[in-house]
């Protein structure tokens, strides 16, 4: 076994730095915590009554605190994007903010589950040590209760069986075959959180061991997001207007709306709410409009019950087109939208590179919209400058013939404005044509795409990514390539896998990124 060489440490750094030295921060932080309590417990006097199981209650108490006090840190949305805009967005993956919330998720769960078994343990023990001896150690009278006391009637016992049946709720709801169906429920049980950090603020009132001292770590977090909820509360407060609904193939809806101050970059997202469907239901949408336009936009696809519901409200009588116009109330008279954000993203990093692959999987195309209408005019307007990005290599995969349309107006005015060939366009069709399809295919006019209406011509099947990444890695020899994906998990794995390995056996450094929300 031999140490990697420094090229291979920089090689892998470019995709996997970043997140490495976070994740040992927190790991570090987490057994120096667990570490330093227990420690303090094996020498301290109920060490005698009740032994290692102290150590280990107090121990995993303790990472319960260091966690609580960081899981409201990455949902702070707002707070998230203003720090993208500083020099630690070089050195912390953002993008990564809900994986690592999750990750202090199940810390907090592993650290409650020792937290209580330890505590069960205690109980059982107290049962062995006499009363003499209890006030000899402790020096306070021992209270002569059962261990099904303990656990049940104490403040510390019962709070902590709450908290345990909130956690429940919370962790079950969260699973995503729940959550995507129900969000709404999803929403309801996550905000059980206040609960559960009231009942841990209680929890440790009559300890014995050593004074409550959680509310000290959740302060601070808890500050920090009521003030976030307070913003995004005043901005969804704005009038929003509906300027224009449009009805595209493949169930998509777009939406054109306008509000008051709403600034945002190519590549950012937004969430919507329809007081209709759901008062409290928000469901972020990437923006497809650019920062030029007079409007902001959101490109929808009709898969779930909400936006089954908005479906319905916009166009019920399923027609293709535009449908609604200049709407500011729904039929109940309720604001027909309302809107939060803007917010960062992956996509928005896409101007740090000057050669980037833009991958986009049926609707996950939608980030690239804002992007690639941005650079158009961007070229428009400083037609002999430098431009933004030296080249796009823009690869669009759809499963049928429709999902093309609602982009391919923009491809193709991209198509025929393409100074200094800056973009170069791979759509991919997986799914099968019909029969009329090939026939049109077969006897259609060579000029154009009889699939896309693009000049370029459409792939059949998935695209070959190692081929790709090797001919790219040959082309941006030595060069730095951003690789921006918005689409399904499993075609992310796939990116990621050829990123990493072409990054690592050749001399050109591909940085992929992902949309998350």
């Amino acid at each position: 076994m031999r140490l990697p060489t420094k090229e291979e440490i920089q090689k892998y750094w470019v995709n996997e730095g970043n997140k490495l030295i976070l994740v040992l921060l927190y790991t570090l932080g987490n057994i120096a915590a667990f570490v330093y309590t227990f420690v303090h417990y094996y020498n301290s006097p109920a060490f005698e009554i009740v032994g290692y199981g102290v150590c280990f209650a107090r121990g995993c108490a303790q990472l319960l605190k260091l966690n609580c006090a960081l899981i409201l840190v990455p949902v702070l949305r707002n707070l998230l994007s203003w720090l993208r805009g500083t020099f630690l967005n070089n050195y912390v993956p953002f993008d990564k903010n809900i994986v690592f919330h999750k990750l202090i998720a199940w810390v907090i769960c592993f650290a409650t589950f020792g937290h209580v078994m330890a505590h069960f343990n205690n109980f059982r023990k107290y049962q062995d040590v006499t009363a003499q001896e209890y006030k000899r150690i402790l020096g306070i009278d021992y209270p002569g209760l059962t261990p099904i006391q303990y656990a049940f009637t104490t403040l510390a016992g019962w709070t902590g069986h709450v908290v345990c049946v909130v956690m429940v709720l919370m962790y079950t709801s969260a699973v995503e075959s729940i959550r995507r169906p129900m969000f709404e429920g999803f929403w309801y049980t996550h905000h059980l959180f206040v609960v559960f950090f009231g009942l841990l603020v209680v929890h440790g009132l009559h300890s014995i061991l050593e004074p409550t001292s959680f509310w000290k770590w959740v302060i601070g977090p808890c500050a920090l997001y009521i003030i976030e909820r307070l913003i995004r509360l005043l901005r969804s407060k704005k009038t929003t207007m509906l300027i224009q609904a449009r009805i595209h193939p493949s169930r998509v809806i777009e939406v054109r709306m306008k509000t008051e101050r709403f600034k945002y970059k190519p590549g950012q997202y937004l969430f919507l709410n329809c007081p209709t469907i759901a008062q409290n239901e928000w469901h972020p949408f990437t923006i497809t409009s650019a920062p030029e336009e007079d409007f902001v936009s959101c490109h929808i696809n009709v898969v779930g019950n909400w936006t089954g519901k908005l479906s319905t409200l916009l166009n019920p009588d399923k027609k293709l087109g535009i449908v609604q116009e200049n709407v500011l109330k729904s039929p109940d008279g309720k604001p027909i939208l309302r809107i939060d954000g803007p917010f960062g993203a992956a996509s928005e990093e896409v101007f740090k590179y000057k050669q980037v692959i833009l991958v986009g999987a049926g609707i996950g195309v939608t980030p690239f919209a804002s992007i690639l209408k941005h650079i158009k005019y961007q070229m428009a307007r400083t037609y002999n400058t430098t431009p933004l990005i030296d080249k796009v290599h823009f690869y669009w995969i759809c499963r049928d013939r429709n999902s093309f349309e609602w982009f391919s107006g923009l491809i193709g005015e991209l198509e025929m404005e393409n100074h200094n060939n800056f973009l170069e366009i791979h759509p991919y069709l997986t799914g099968a044509l019909s029969a009329q399809e090939i026939r049109d295919v077969m006897y259609g006019d060579e000029e154009k795409d009889l699939i896309t209406g693009f000049t370029t011509p459409t792939q059949f099947g998935r695209p070959k990514w190692n081929e790709i990444f090797a001919d790219h890695a040959l082309r941006y020899a030595d060069k730095d390539v951003g690789v921006f994906f918005c689409g399904p998990k499993l075609l992310s794995k796939a990116l990621y896998k050829a990123s990493t390995h072409y990054t690592k056996t050749t001399t050109c450094r591909f940085h992929y990124n992902k949309e998350n929300f």
